[in-house]
C-alpha cells in the first residue's frame, strides 16, 4: 500500500505542516512504525525524530505528547474497526455455509420425498395390475432385472439380451398392458387346447381299454359256449 493509502495519512498531511514538518519525508517514517509497533518505545523515537526535526515546536513537550495520543488513538480506533470488520465478514461467510447446507438438506429432503411417492405410486399400480398380468411380470423378474421407459412401461428383455422378433441384442422392448394382455391371453388359450387334447387323449385310451374288455369277454364267453354244447354231444 501507498502512503497516501494508510489510514493516518489525512491527518498527518495535515498536521505536519504546523508544526514546521513535510510530509512527504515524514509521513512514512510513522506509517512505517505503526504498520509493524509492538510497544509505545518504537513510537516514542519517532516523536522524538520529529520534535528533533521541528523547527517551530521542538521545545513543546505537550504538542507532542498530544501527537503521540492522537496517533494511538487513530491507530487503535481503525484497528479495531478492522477487527470488526473481519468478524462481520467471518460471520456472513458462516452464514453462507450454513445456508448453502440448508439448501442441500432441503434438496435431499425433496429427493427422499420424490423417490417415496414413486415407490408408492409404482406399489399403488403393481396392487391395481391385473393378477395374469403381475403373474407375468413376476416369470420375468426370475430372469431379468425390471427397469422402466419414461411412460412407466416395464422393458423386458428376452434370454439373450435380444428385442423380441428383430434380432438384435441389447435392446429392451417395452412391453405395455395391452402387449401383456395379448400374451397372457395366448398363453391361456394354449393350456386350453393342452387341456382339451390331454382330455380327448385320456378318452381315446379308456374307450380303447374298454373295448379290449369287451372282446376279451366275448371270446371267454364263446370259449364257453364251445365247451358246453361239446359236452352236450357226448
Amino acid at each position: 500500500a501507498t502512503m497516501e493509502n494508510h489510514h493516518l495519512y489525512p491527518y498527518l498531511n495535515e498536521i505536519f505542516p504546523t508544526l514546521s514538518l513535510d510530509p512527504e519525508t515524514y509521513i512514512p517514517y510513522v506509517t512505517g512504525c505503526l504498520d509493524s509497533l509492538q510497544d509505545e518505545e518504537e513510537l516514542d523515537e519517532i516523536i522524538g525524530l520529529l520534535q528533533a526535526s521541528s523547527e517551530s515546536h521542538s521545545d513543546d513537550e505537550a504538542t507532542w505528547e498530544k501527537l503521540k495520543g492522537d496517533i494511538l488513538s487513530r491507530h487503535t480506533q481503525h484497528e479495531a474497526e478492522c477487527m470488526i470488520e473481519k468478524q462481520k465478514e467471518l460471520a456472513m461467510k458462516k452464514e453462507e455455509e450454513f445456508r448453502k447446507k440448508q439448501e442441500e438438506l432441503a434438496e435431499t429432503k425433496l429427493e427422499i420425498e420424490r423417490k417415496r411417492l414413486v415407490a408408492e405410486e409404482k406399489a399403488r399400480k403393481w396392487e391395481e395390475m391385473d393378477p395374469a398380468q403381475r403373474a407375468l411380470i413376476e416369470q420375468y423378474a426370475y430372469d431379468h432385472s425390471e427397469s422402466y421407459d419414461n411412460d412407466g412401461n416395464l422393458i423386458v428383455e428376452d434370454a439373450a439380451g435380444k428385442e423380441s422378433g428383430d434380432g438384435h441384442g441389447g435392446e429392451g422392448q417395452a412391453v405395455n398392458n395391452k402387449a401383456y394382455a395379448e400374451q397372457v391371453n395366448r398363453e391361456k388359450a394354449q393350456q386350453m387346447r393342452a387341456t382339451k387334447n390331454g382330455a380327448s387323449t385320456k378318452i381315446s385310451e379308456r374307450q380303447k381299454t374298454k373295448s379290449a374288455k369287451v372282446d376279451k369277454m366275448k371270446v371267454k364267453e364263446e370259449r364257453r359256449k364251445r365247451a358246453t354244447k361239446g359236452e352236450r354231444k357226448r
